[in-house]
C-alpha cells in the first residue's frame, strides 16, 4: 500500500470496514484519532497469535463534546499474525488488532481501530533501556573502582523484582508525560528503520500489519502510537 495515501482515503476505507455496524444501526460512522503509548515490548520472534497487547492513551477521545475515552485509559488488543523471515518468507510480519478500550473507571468501549503511525522511544527522547528512570533520578550511583566489582547491594530477589517493576512503571509514566512527536497527519514508523505499516481493512476487525525485511519486527515499550478508529459510541 502506498505510504502517501491520503488520510481522507484511509478514513473512507476505515469507514467501509465498519459498514456492517453502520448497516445495523442506520447511522453513519465517523473517524476519531487518539494518541497512546505501548506498555510492553512486542516482537515477532517470540510473539504468539492471540497474545494480548496493551496501550495507554495520552489523549482524550471526544464525541459531541463529551469524553468517551479519557486519557490514561487502556487500549487492548491481540496479535493476529506472526511471520518470521525465512527461505519462503521475504519479510517478518506482526499483525495487530485493537478492539476495545477500558476507561480508568472500568467501562469497556468496543473499538475498530488501526495504528496509523508509530514513533520509537529513542525518537521521543526516551530510552527503552531498563535503567531509564534510574539514570534520571537524583539517587546516588554506584561506581566500580578498577579491579573491583559492583553488586546489587545485597537486594533479595523480591526486592530486585520490585525494583524492576518500579522502573517499568517509571518508564511508562515518563513515556506518557513526554510530548508527542506524532500529530494527526503522521504516518509510517518514525525511528524504526525498515519497518512499514499497512492495513487489512476490507472486513472487520481492521488489522494493522507491521513488516520488516529483517528477521524480527520489534516495537519497544514506550513507543508512541497514533490510532484511527470508527468513532466510539457514547454509553447509553
Amino acid at each position: 500500500m502506498n505510504r502517501k495515501i491520503s488520510w481522507k482515503l484511509l478514513s473512507l476505507i476505515l469507514l467501509l470496514s465498519s459498514s456492517l455496524v453502520a448497516a445495523q444501526t442506520g447511522n453513519q460512522r465517523r473517524v476519531s484519532a487518539v494518541f497512546a503509548v505501548l506498555t510492553k515490548v512486542i516482537e515477532s520472534k517470540n510473539a504468539t497469535v492471540g497474545q494480548e497487547v496493551s496501550l495507554r492513551t495520552i489523549s482524550d477521545v471526544m464525541v459531541d463534546g463529551a469524553i468517551v475515552i479519557p486519557r490514561k485509559s487502556r487500549l487492548l488488543g491481540h496479535i493476529s499474525e506472526v511471520i518470521t523471515k525465512g527461505k519462503d518468507e521475504p519479510q517478518s510480519v506482526l499483525g495487530l488488532i485493537i478492539d476495545r478500550a477500558v476507561t480508568p473507571d472500568g467501562i469497556n468501549v468496543p473499538l475498530q481501530a488501526i495504528v496509523a503511525a508509530v514513533a520509537s522511544p529513542q525518537s521521543t527522547g526516551l530510552s527503552s533501556d531498563p535503567t531509564y528512570g534510574m539514570m534520571h533520578s537524583n539517587e546516588p550511583k554506584m561506581v566500580a573502582s578498577p579491579g573491583s566489582s559492583v553488586t546489587s547491594g545485597g537486594l533479595s530477589s523480591a526486592s530486585k523484582a520490585g525494583s524492576t517493576a518500579a522502573v517499568a512503571t517509571a518508564n511508562l509514566k515518563g513515556a506518557m508525560d513526554e510530548p508527542s512527536v506524532l500529530n494527526e497527519d503522521s504516518q509510517g514508523a518514525v525511528g524504526y528503520e525498515g519497518v512499514s505499516i499497512t492495513w487489512h481493512l476490507m472486513a472487520p476487525p481492521p488489522v494493522t500489519v507491521f513488516a520488516s525485511s529483517g528477521k524480527n519486527v520489534k516495537l519497544e515499550a514506550g513507543t508512541q502510537m497514533l490510532l484511527r478508529m470508527a468513532t466510539p459510541r457514547l454509553a447509553r
